[in-house]
């Protein structure tokens, strides 16, 4: 047997990229590249009515946009659906060697069974009648016009231990279980079959899943050890039966304490990959984001790069508690993320962005005056969103300031003050001469509120509203850098 770790990614086609699947995607490439281990990506397509291949489509995109390229690496693919010859071997296997029976119970008998246990004040587990009878009756009923499901036989009163990666040490007893369903009359084999089969059949050594899958784990742990008591043969060509080691990361919970879902999320709260896309948010920043959900580098750092991540990644960080979903703590390392960039992949990032999802009009913008209304405007922008809005009257409305708002009583900004300072502003930018920076306008402008005796406010006011035609806006000095002398002078005379 061999120590090369191989985790699965078993994605469900039936809806677009969710956060929780993102996150659970991530755990396992942070976990098989720190393991120097291989990835298989299997669609788990068998629900044939709700699959569909534009779901692929965006979840192969998604996660290629996360940094998550499956294509680009060259990434196994596998499909639960093209496996149906070997789950049929393996169906009948376990008949003939009496792992699995024949249920003939009617859904109306186990609702009876479970009215019945409910009013008794106890679990329902299903304990089939047939589980007991005799193989050669079975199959005579069997070949008769009887329903029935397969079910496995399960071991009454058997504890199932297992070790998880995430909570360590799990003990569920049998008699919690009952038979389990596994396929149905027709031989199509359902997920706690399905999923080991595959499992087997690829060589997965870690299965690495949601929290919500625990229950699943006992119900596999029974059907791997049927597996393994069943004589080889020919038709088995999977080799040793080697069960993998399970871990379950804990769910992410909305502010209520529910198990979160985009239902259940105030609107603007992106819970798709592709929400937040078209949000404005990066995708470092989202990977970011996902990775303190529910995992600590057990470190005071808080800002990684997928590489960083792989390299410092330790499956015994991820918290065995529920994690809480805050979106503001997402645009927290988004806006993170957008002041760590270099200045060049941030500009391009955006106007990617930009030509998607709106007109594409910046990519008509100089380039250096947009690198300079980026540079200044990133500082508080939380998403693309946030940035285009301060972009958008820096590089493309006109002002149309209201002159009866540059007296501010705030401020203790009179019609004279606000008058004397437009003067001073403008009489400042006609005379200059050499280059025109943020840094050389504020030395100017605070040696004229020395002379003048003002206070900062008083000065600033007056030319910020007249150069932005708002009340909050980025400094005066980084819009006379970014408008220029000429246009500068033209807003600041509006208001004169």
């Amino acid at each position: 047997m061999s120590d090369a770790v191989i985790v699965r990614m078993p994605p469900s086609p039936t809806g677009f990229l969710h956060l929780g699947t993102a996150r659970t995607v991530l755990f396992n490439y942070l976990f098989s590249k720190s393991q120097n281990g291989t990835i298989v990506f299997r669609w788990e397509d068998t629900d044939l009515e709700r699959s569909k291949t534009e779901f692929e489509e965006e979840i192969l995109e998604g996660l290629a946009w996360l940094g998550m390229d499956f294509v680009a690496e060259n990434t196994e693919f596998q499909r639960q659906t093209e496996n149906g010859d070997f789950h049929q071997e393996m169906l009948k296997a376990l008949w003939e060697n009496e792992k699995i029976f024949p249920c003939f119970l009617t859904t109306e008998e186990i609702d009876a069974q479970r009215e019945a246990a409910q009013k008794a004040k106890q679990n329902f587990v299903l304990w089939s009648p047939s589980r007991d009878e005799d193989k050669a009756a079975l199959q005579t009923r069997m070949e008769g016009d009887e329903a029935f499901v397969w079910r496995l036989r399960v071991p009454k009163d058997q504890d199932i231990v297992f070790k998880d990666l995430i909570r360590g040490d799990v003990t569920i007893n049998s008699s919690t279980i009952g038979d389990i369903t596994v396929a149905r009359a027709d031989g199509s084999v359902l997920y706690p079959l399905a999923n080991v089969l595959d499992d087997w059949q690829q060589g997965i050594t870690h299965v690495i899943r949601g929290e919500d899958h625990i229950y699943n784990t006992p119900k596999q742990l029974l059907i791997w050890e049927a597996l393994g008591e069943i004589p080889p043969s020919p038709p088995l060509t999977s080799g040793e039966v080697v069960i993998p080691v399970y871990g379950h990361i804990p769910l992410v919970l909305n502010h209520a304490g529910a198990k979160l879902s985009k239902r259940n999320v105030e609107p603007g709260t992106c819970i798709l990959v592709r929400d937040f896309r078209a949000q404005g948010f990066l995708p470092q920043g989202v990977i970011n984001g996902l990775a303190f959900l529910g995992w600590h580098p057990k470190t005071e750092e808080e800002h990684f790069s997928l590489e960083d991540l792989i390299e410092r990644f330790d499956i015994k960080g991820i918290n065995n508690a529920s994690a809480k979903y805050d979106f503001e703590k997402m645009k927290w390392f988004n806006n993170a993320w957008m002041n760590q960039l270099d200045q060049e992949t941030l500009v391009e990032h955006f106007l990617d962005w930009n030509e998607t999802y709106h007109d594409g009009a910046y990519a008509g913008v100089e380039s250096e005056t947009l690198v300079k209304a980026i540079s200044v405007c990133r500082q508080k922008a939380k998403t693309f969103v946030d940035l285009e809005a301060e972009l958008q009257y820096l590089l493309f409305d006109i002002p149309a300031p209201d002159s009866a708002l540059l007296a501010n009583e705030k401020m203790k900004v009179t019609p004279e003050i606000a008058s004397t300072v437009i003067s001073s502003m403008i009489e400042i930018l006609e005379n200059w001469s050499g280059e025109v920076t943020a840094d050389l306008v504020k030395e100017k402008c605070i040696e004229k509120i020395q002379e003048l005796e003002l206070k900062n406010g008083q000065f600033l006011w007056p030319v910020r509203y007249s150069l932005s035609g708002k009340e909050k806006s980025v400094s005066p000095f980084d819009m006379v850098e970014i408008f220029g002398l000429e246009e500068s002078v033209e807003r600041l005379k509006v208001m004169a």
